[in-house]
């Protein structure tokens, strides 16, 4: 998985003297969870507040995943009111190609024999030990104020057809704005090391990796859209500004 991929670059800086690690969009911590292990202090953030308080509950071992799912448990669950853990882990985990809500995913199985639930109940299970250590926040990001961090950046693409990113329910969005997203990333590139995936990028932020992917709402091989006319790669790329470019370089 890319995640994996993702935090070894992250770690193959010189992150010795460096205090915590921060997320400020943390997501499914698909990077996170390779993190945990190399720092004291993790900080996860997303104003996603359904999956900050799934993840809260996972990290106290106090989430019980339901026995069992129907499409209308799963309609019922959505409408339930946020923040609310068991509407996070049916919204994402059972839905199709993980989308929030993106519709119960056993109608999409083709007769295969997958289980969704037991899928998102899974992992759950081995999440829960590496994120002991983490603490989850939901709050816009811009409100974060850090210094001598590594923050790894995962925001809404620009690419994007679709100017949202976030449902606080199935009903709210909230529009990215992304000029100010990269004038954050340039002041807490002052102190801090800041690493940013994205497709593209201003022209002061420098590639320094990338790597094909779907172009998919789900990097999951079971999960992908898999019609030969749609199956589109992209290629995600990590930057970081050019006034640390050699920082933090080992």
């Amino acid at each position: 998985m890319i995640g994996k991929h993702i935090s070894n670059i992250l770690l193959s800086y010189n992150i010795e003297n460096l205090n915590g690690y921060i997320e400020p969009f943390c997501g499914a911590l698909g990077v996170l969870k390779h993190m945990t292990q190399h720092f004291k202090k993790c900080y996860a953030n997303d104003k996603h507040s359904d999956l900050i308080e799934l993840w809260k509950q996972v990290k106290n071992n106090e989430f019980k995943p339901p026995e069992s799912m129907s499409e209308k448990k799963y309609l019922e669950i959505k409408n339930i009111q946020s923040p609310n853990a068991l509407k996070a882990f049916v919204g994402f985990g059972c839905s199709f190609g993980g989308v929030y809500f993106g519709g119960y995913a056993q109608k999409y199985t083709g007769g295969k024999n997958e289980n969704y639930l037991q899928a998102a109940t899974n992992s759950m299970k081995k999440l829960q030990p590496l994120i002991k250590n983490v603490n989850f926040n939901c709050i816009s990001y811009s409100k974060l104020r850090p210094k001598n961090k590594l923050i790894y950046c995962d925001p809404p693409y620009q690419f994007n057809n679709f100017p949202v990113k976030f449902r606080n329910d199935t009903k709210k969005y909230d529009i990215f704005d992304h000029d100010k997203f990269w004038n954050i990333m340039r002041k807490w590139s002052q102190n801090n090391l800041v690493i940013i995936s994205e497709f593209k990028a201003p022209d002061d932020f420098i590639c320094i990796w990338k790597k094909e992917k779907y172009q998919s709402a789900s990097q999951s091989k079971k999960t992908r859209y898999k019609s030969k006319k749609s199956k589109k790669f992209l290629v995600e790329k990590l930057f970081i500004h050019k006034s640390i470019l050699d920082k933090y370089k080992k």
